[in-house]
């Protein structure tokens, strides 16, 4: 008798965590409602004119809603506007033609 308590109880709670395992962590629609934050490094920025010239390419983009330049770190952080977004291949065609050198691209959902 104790044993099939047990084995209720166990598939009780079984059941019970399913649906939460299931669930996605960050719905798409949820994510484009957000909007999107972009870090792209770059080799190369070493003043402040790099990094407006970098912020006056992004700011004729329509997807780009602002841009942050990192020169210690070497970073460009990028914010689109909900619902939009700049591919991988279009950041580093915007970045190589202002004369400099991507080595990567991280994304992440804004906040």
């Amino acid at each position: 008798m104790k044993t099939l308590k047990i084995l209720a109880l166990a598939a009780a709670l079984s059941l019970a965590a399913a649906p939460a395992l299931a669930a996605p962590e960050v719905p798409a629609a949820s994510a484009q409602a957000k909007g999107e934050f972009v870090t792209a490094h770059v080799n190369g920025l070493v003043c402040d004119f790099c990094a407006q010239a970098l912020q006056k390419v992004f700011k004729k983009e329509a997807a780009v809603k602002g841009i942050h330049v990192d020169l210690g770190k070497g970073e460009v952080h990028i914010s689109m506007n909900p619902g939009q977004t700049l591919d991988d291949a279009t950041i580093e065609k915007l970045i190589r033609n202002s004369g400099y050198a991507l080595t990567g691209i991280d994304r992440e959902v804004a906040e």
